[in-house]
């Protein structure tokens, strides 16, 4: 358990004693420890789980990053009119669009 920890459970306990201090002093030493240690139950809890998700944030952390998969090879030029002449004979493009597209891939050339 770490010094702050400590010093922070000791302040809550001590406060707990302080504020709900009962006109019976027999009563008061029972009630503030009472009321302390919940709390410092609570901070313990919640110290407990902070450190335990940053212990999983630098696990993350450390995990190596995944690559993206490198980008397909791109077509030949005859593969890709091929393709276009596929096209243009199934009907699915028309005589213009077919034109337009042969000449762009000739283009790139």
């Amino acid at each position: 358990m770490s010094i702050l920890t400590r010093i922070s459970i000791n302040l809550v306990a001590l406060l707990g004693m302080v504020i709900l201090v009962p006109s019976t002093p027999v009563y008061a030493g029972k009630a503030g420890a009472f009321i302390g240690g919940a709390v410092a139950g609570q901070v313990i809890g919640q110290t407990h789980r902070n450190k335990k998700a940053i212990e999983e944030q630098e696990a993350r952390a450390a995990q190596p990053v995944q690559q993206a998969a490198p980008p397909p090879a791109t077509q030949s030029t005859q593969q890709r009119l091929e393709e276009l002449d596929k096209l243009a004979a199934g009907g699915y493009i028309t005589q213009e669009e077919y034109k337009a597209k042969r000449q762009a891939i000739l283009d790139r050339m």
